[in-house]
């Protein structure tokens, strides 16, 4: 992907973010400029892995959850009616915060041997994943809404549940009962990662 197009996805990724009520939203756009976010890989070696993947993987995620509502909401307008387009924004741009500067590419990885190109630092504070970003999203200030925080913190599903741990169980069930906008990242994500995201040559193997 060209400079060009990067430069695209990051204005329409600003222009969705000033689209929301977030106070000081400019200066939210500077920490994730100052944190690598429109730079970073969305992943070591799988989807989006090169520049920039990591924001249009979160545009990505927007989209699908955009069509994805759009699809059921005549269906189950009790349900999405519980849904704002704000909340959507939010969590389906940031979801991922926690991978901004977590990859860095290494030295002499070459495809053909299947070694990943980039490797990973969690930094100082690792503790997970959807609870990282959420940690780190509360940190720079964002008042985030509890639909949002559980939307974030479970966006990758029964896969960040620990095995065996009966009351994490529970609380990602919980966050599904009351929360609609839980499992409507959680199928952008997997939408975005697995179907738009995927390599071509891996389609029908």
């Amino acid at each position: 992907m060209d400079k060009d197009e990067l430069k695209q996805h990051k204005e329409q990724f600003i222009s969705l973010l000033k689209s929301t009520s977030i106070p000081d939203v400019d200066l939210i756009i500077e920490d994730l400029d100052h944190m690598g976010f429109f730079t970073s890989p969305a992943s070591m070696k799988n989807h989006l892995c090169y520049e920039g993947g990591l924001m249009i993987h979160s545009l990505n995620v927007y989209e699908a959850a955009i069509k994805i509502r759009d699809a059921f909401k005549t269906v189950r307008p009790d349900v999405f009616d519980k849904i704002s387009d704000e909340s959507i924004i939010v969590a389906a741009l940031l979801h991922d915060l926690c991978k901004a500067g977590l990859y860095f590419r290494k030295k002499g990885a070459q495809y053909e041997f299947g070694q990943a190109e980039y490797g990973s630092d969690y930094g100082r504070l690792p503790i997970g994943h959807g609870e990282k970003s959420v940690v780190m999203l509360l940190r720079l200030g964002l008042d985030l809404r509890d639909d949002e925080i559980c939307a974030i913190r479970w966006h990758m599903g029964a896969w960040s549940v620990a095995s065996g741990d009966a009351e994490e169980r529970g609380s990602f069930r919980k966050a599904q009962e009351l929360y609609p906008l839980v499992t409507l990242i959680q199928l952008a994500d997997t939408a975005a990662a697995q179907i738009l995201e995927r390599k071509y040559e891996t389609i029908n193997s």
